[in-house]
């Protein structure tokens, strides 16, 4: 564990997390109060705690915190992540479980960066630890002595606990496991890409979209939806992979300039870069600013992709009867918008990030009265 000197541990703790609450995150996650990750996680605590008045994605963050990376500002994805999950669940989904599956999501979206980060980030890649990382799903219940395989297996266990609970669990379980092994394969091939030098368009273009996880829990949507007829499951398939790929398009714009600040080569971005010759390794490794500025000139590609996918769902619209295609097709418009505004949170100083927070928590309860919580300075 990392440490610090302490910060005053009660006066960070926000007013709406409670002593007994505490005192449950520290005796099962074993956090001290002089952890760095934990006093990071007192904004989580404050703004998750608000926003979801019971749900437990503050625990999950506060897990991250604990043995992710500290600048990556889990707290602020977490946030954004979920307001966007609340929005863009498939039409037919049984509302008593919407908040359920945005905070699932969310977590699962957590779970995917730890194990990315073992493929991807320069800091954190190691061949053995991801050996191990890609088979915590399957084997969920057992203990693990390393603290960042321990973290992500609670993780994992925390969701795949409250899957099995959705009314259409066993129906489609199958399915889900078959999706998230292309998750799983994904970071394997980025893993490759890094310490291979095995980049290139065609297969980055192929695995690169499963990363996103958008299949997986357009899956999870289906397992809450009293209506669909699971015959139009081959119909939906392709919708579901035009989504994915959208998502993935926006989110590639949207941090391509962390990936080049990390020498991620397994970024889509980079690795088209390279292959068309707009830069080159040494670029990359040398050179961040004139990569960033060279690969710039792909973004309007990308968006063409997407225009793409758009038309081709919107094609589809009428092949699927039991699921609102169009309705659907909106949500994702306005997801695709939301990834293109995201500011690079990883990046927010404090100020920013205060007022971000402000404004994402007043979108989804409104305007908090000044007494009720306590900001964390830092």
């Amino acid at each position: 564990m990392k440490e610090i000197i302490g910060c005053g541990f009660e006066s960070c703790i926000p007013t709406c997390i409670s002593k007994c609450e505490k005192d449950i995150y520290d005796r099962e996650y074993m956090i001290s109060p002089m952890n760095i990750g934990l006093i990071k996680g007192h904004i989580n605590q404050l703004k998750i705690a608000a926003q979801h008045k019971g749900d437990d994605i503050e625990k999950t963050v506060y897990l991250y915190n604990s043995v992710g990376l500290e600048w990556r500002n889990m707290s602020y994805f977490a946030s954004w992540v979920y307001e966007v999950y609340k929005k863009s669940y498939l039409p037919g989904v049984d509302p008593s479980y919407i908040d359920t599956l945005s905070v699932d999501k969310t977590k699962m979206s957590i779970f995917s960066i730890l194990i990315d980060d073992l493929s991807d980030n320069i800091k954190l890649r190691d061949g053995d630890l991801l050996r191990q990382a890609l088979r915590i799903p399957y084997n969920e219940t057992q203990m693990l002595e390393n603290e960042y395989l321990e973290a992500t297996r609670k993780v994992w266990l925390e969701i795949i606990d409250s899957m099995k609970k959705y009314p259409r669990y066993d129906e489609f379980k199958d399915i889900f496991f078959f999706d998230l092994d292309q998750f799983l394969n994904a970071v394997k091939y980025g893993y490759l890409v890094n310490t291979r030098d095995l980049y290139n368009n065609m297969e980055t273009k192929s695995y690169s979209p499963h990363n996103m996880m958008i299949i997986l829990f357009l899956d999870m949507d289906l397992m809450c939806s009293p209506n669909f007829k699971s015959e139009e499951l081959r119909k939906v398939r392709p919708i579901f992979n035009y989504v994915q790929d959208i998502m993935h398009v926006g989110n590639i714009i949207n941090t391509f300039p962390r990936e080049i600040e990390e020498l991620d080569f397994s970024s889509p971005m980079i690795s088209l870069g390279l292959e068309e010759g707009i830069i080159t390794k040494e670029d990359v490794m040398k050179d961040p600013k004139k990569t960033l500025e060279n690969l710039q000139y792909l973004i309007p590609c990308y968006k063409h992709r997407v225009e793409e996918d758009l038309q081709h769902i919107r094609d589809l619209k009428n092949t699927v009867e039991s699921i609102n295609i169009e309705e659907f097709y909106l949500k994702v418009s306005k997801a695709w918008e939301a990834f293109l505004e995201r500011p690079q949170y990883w990046k927010l100083d404090k100020t920013e990030e205060k007022e971000n927070k402000d404004s994402l928590i007043k979108s989804i309860i409104g305007v908090i009265p000044k007494t009720s919580i306590q900001w964390v300075r830092m």
